[in-house]
């Protein structure tokens, strides 16, 4: 049996053994009720997904993630190719390093967040936007007491909340701190981990949007949504569409590496929709925070709502901790839901 083959050069219905870095399993069931075992492995030369019958299952070992050797061949599923597990035993890191050459790649998670502003040129088009409103009868009540009562004050409102569309609003900081999956540890192998603030440097100075969410991308070039995670909250809603449609405002030329149209979306995850089972509801960062005994990223000078408040008061070195404040608990979040739900 041929072995030890780069992923991208493996054979279609070949029996071969490869060397891997379980990364993540999923338990499933059949419509018949057997189960069998969604998973996702990689090594040095790629990444692939794995399908490990109950058969397979019932004469080996649990599997988990972490290091394995597995033997099987590959097949396709939904036009997207599988490895289709025979057998598979646990390695020790010196026999993956004397097959592979080098240490395992392990998967990373990119814990993200943004902060945003309504664009200047907004200001002047919201109120025009509000006369029109107003004139055609499309305005709720409550906000037709506002407008009546204050007109340049609702205007400030909404010119304000400008911020949460890219259409009106840009990034004036962009947080992302990457490090280690959860719960995937193994032995001998370094799990280093960086902060990386893109919009605002450390000396509290503002760049150009252009410029940071250029940053950013250079940052996520090697990310692979079939093992890595980009995670953060309210992300698939907000932060991930906005980064994008930036993008595009800016004219940077990119391919989105996240595809938002899937049922479940591969290399994403959102806390606040694990906090609802997967379901698209909503609750504040800040909300979970409390629930799970985790410090704040609020203070009382610092919080969203008072990034604009900040801004022209010059505090960009208070936003830009503010936003790595808010990473830092996401990430302590995250890494709770891994530990008690699993990924």
């Amino acid at each position: 049996m041929r072995g030890n083959i780069p992923i991208p050069e493996l054979p279609r219905g070949e029996d071969v053994w490869i060397m891997v870095v379980v990364t993540s399993v999923r338990d499933r069931r059949t419509q018949q009720g057997k189960r069998f075992c969604d998973a996702l492995a990689l090594n040095a030369t790629g990444s692939i997904a794995l399908k490990i019958w109950s058969e397979v299952l019932d004469a080996c070992k649990e599997i988990h993630p972490g290091l394995w050797g597995l033997t099987g061949r590959l097949d396709n599923y939904q036009d997207r190719p599988q490895f289709v597990v025979a057998e598979y035993r646990p390695i020790t890191i010196e026999q993956y390093r004397e097959h592979q050459g080098v240490d395992p790649v392990l998967p990373l998670a990119y814990t993200m967040d943004i902060e945003t502003l309504a664009l200047p040129d907004f200001r002047e088009r919201v109120g025009l936007q509000l006369e029109r409103t107003m004139r055609l009868g499309n305005m709720r009540l409550e906000q037709q007491q506002r407008y009546l009562e204050d007109i340049a004050a609702e205007e400030e409102r909404c010119y304000q909340l400008g911020a949460l569309s890219a259409t009106s609003g840009r990034i004036v900081c962009l947080a992302v701190h990457v490090g280690p999956v959860p719960e995937l540890e193994i032995e001998g192998v370094e799990h280093n981990q960086s902060e990386h603030v893109f919009g605002i440097d450390a000396d509290g100075y503002e760049e150009d949007e252009k410029r940071a969410l250029t940053g950013f991308l250079n940052l996520l070039k090697d990310f692979d949504p079939d093992t890595d995670e980009i995670v953060g909250h309210n992300i698939l809603s907000f932060d991930l569409p906005f980064i994008f449609q930036r993008c595009l405002v800016n004219n940077i030329r990119v391919q989105p590496f996240i595809d938002l149209s899937e049922f479940h979306v591969r290399g994403v995850f959102d806390t606040m929709h694990h906090w609802w089972l997967g379901s698209k509801r909503f609750v504040s960062l800040d909300d979970i925070a409390w629930a799970l005994g985790i410090e704040s990223s609020k203070t009382a000078e610092a919080e969203g709502s008072k990034v604009f408040e900040m801004y022209q008061a010059d505090k960009l070195a208070q936003i830009r901790e503010y936003n790595l404040n808010d990473v830092r608990v996401t990430r302590r979040i995250y890494e709770r839901m891994v530990a008690c739900f699993g990924r």
